[in-house]
């Protein structure tokens, strides 16, 4: 498998699980041609759609975005649970579920520096994946997500009692935090079929988002306890609920 669609492998360092590394004789770090700056990638920046999904979007045809949540950071969509994911990594929390499969994985660690979720400089680690969805409570979810989110989706045959999903996406991430890249599309292969979509960040948050949002439940679990009075209120100050995660998961919380 190469390198993300519109990067080239051989930043300063690579890892893969299942998959070739990165190209012999490229130079160390470099990555060139990504089709959008890496400021554009941030946590802080708008999604920016690739233009062939802006023609998909025009023409109606094939799978559309619903809720583009164009406007909003990639913190924002997990601190306000805007993919509806709460409840859901806290029953899989609760029942001790595993975590999905990883079928192929490989990743590159580029030259480029970006603010991780406490504003601290890291190299961007670009990479793509392939992991399996195989209990049927998980694939009824994720199948949920999907029709929530998007229009125009095909029949996928994701909630049988039987089979499995295969989910391919290319990611980014600086510091713990992974997030799915808004200029890839995502590849859904189910019971033989397999259908592209466009990228949509709460596909990442499905697939990447155990940490931030078991660190969320731990902070609105403390604030809940502050405003009862069992914690004093200086534990928490005047942080958001979003201030709070990102310091805690960067090992900075009280």
């Amino acid at each position: 498998m190469g390198p993300p669609k519109g990067a080239t492998a051989g930043g300063v360092g690579s890892t893969g699980r299942g998959a070739p590394g990165a190209d012999a004789g490229q130079t160390p770090g470099a990555v060139h041609g990504i089709i959008a700056p890496m400021s554009a990638l941030s946590h802080s920046a708008p999604l920016r759609p690739p233009v062939a999904l802006l023609c998909v979007l025009a023409l109606g045809c094939g799978p559309t975005i619903r809720h583009t949540l164009a406007t909003s950071d990639q913190r924002h969509i997990t601190y306000e649970d805007l993919c509806h994911l709460q409840s859901w990594y806290d029953h899989r929390t609760a029942s001790n579920a595993p975590p999905f499969r990883v079928v192929d994985e490989q990743s590159t660690e580029t030259a480029q520096r970006e603010p991780d979720e406490s504003g601290r400089l890291r190299h961007v680690e670009l990479g793509e994946g392939t992991y399996l969805i195989a209990s049927r409570e998980d694939r009824l979810r994720f199948n949920q997500l999907l029709r929530s989110e998007y229009d125009n989706l095909p029949s996928m045959a994701i909630t049988g009692p039987e089979g499995s999903v295969r989910v391919h996406v290319s990611f980014w991430q600086t510091g713990t935090i992974r997030r799915i890249r808004p200029d890839v599309d995502v590849t859904v292969e189910a019971n033989g079929s397999r259908h592209v979509l466009p990228s949509h960040p709460c596909v990442g948050e499905f697939l990447f988002g155990e940490q931030a949002y078991a660190m969320r439940r731990n902070v609105l679990e403390a604030e809940r306890a502050r405003a009862r009075g069992e914690i004093p209120t200086a534990y928490l100050g005047d942080a958001s609920v979003g201030d709070v995660t990102d310091a805690a998961v960067a090992g900075d919380a009280p």
